[in-house]
């Protein structure tokens, strides 16, 4: 009778254990049983320390608000770098990547990337620059749907895709499903902060590596600037 009692006793202790195991794995995001176990994963990127901003848009927005002229000069750019970067290194303790393009009319020099490589270092930030070629590679047939010129903006969703971060940018990127489709191939020189000489980067948008490349979560300025109309 005393051994029968214990047995069960046994019993019932294994049957707890494996019921609160079961209900520890499920609290942690844990499976089990069959492969190895998978993490439920809910990331919020406008959460992550890295963030990937417009450069273009928001130096539109910061100083399109005194309703004057002004050319998109490398200069200015730097301006609108070294007016916003403080702000968002204090939100963001990782990559601060500011990511614009050379201008349509014109293709850039040694003195515009120097320019730009002097922005970062003098922030502690990273600088993107995504240029055309002058005889490009070839790729997608030369369009001219507005979504062709929108290289910086396709890099941007590159960024914010291999960094799991948000973009910070008034733009809602309507062009973005036609990127693949019309922008041709061009390079990128990253211009790090803590980096003598650029990093290159060359981009095929058409290649296969990025048709499951989704639109990346945006943020707006007001969450981190006041109006400059105010």
């Amino acid at each position: 009778m005393k051994r029968s009692l214990l047995v069960a006793l046994l019993f019932v202790l294994v049957l707890v254990c494996v019921v609160l195991a079961a209900l520890c794995a499920r609290a942690s995001g844990l499976t089990l049983g069959g492969a190895a176990p998978t993490v439920r994963r809910g990331l919020d990127y406008a959460k992550s320390p890295h963030i990937v901003v417009d450069t273009l848009n928001l130096t539109h927005w910061l100083h399109g608000a005194d309703r004057k002229s002004f050319a998109l000069t490398p200069t200015l750019i730097a301006d609108t770098i070294d007016r916003t970067a403080p702000a968002l290194l204090v939100r963001h303790t990782g990559r601060v990547m500011y990511v614009l393009k050379d201008r349509e009319s014109q293709f850039n020099d040694e003195a515009a990337r120097e320019v730009y490589k002097q922005a970062a270092e003098r922030n502690g930030v990273y600088v993107y620059v995504a240029e055309r070629y002058p005889d490009p590679p070839k790729g997608v047939a030369p369009s001219a749907e507005h979504s062709a010129r929108g290289r910086d903006d396709f890099f941007v969703a590159m960024l914010a895709h291999r960094w799991r971060c948000a973009v910070l940018t008034e733009d809602r990127l309507r062009d973005f499903d036609r990127f693949r489709a019309t922008i041709q191939p061009f390079h990128v020189y990253e211009f790090a902060f803590w980096r003598a000489t650029p990093h290159r980067e060359f981009v095929r948008p058409e290649s296969s590596a990025y048709a499951r490349m989704k639109k990346p979560r945006m943020v707006r300025y007001a969450g981190y600037f006041p109006d400059p109309g105010r």
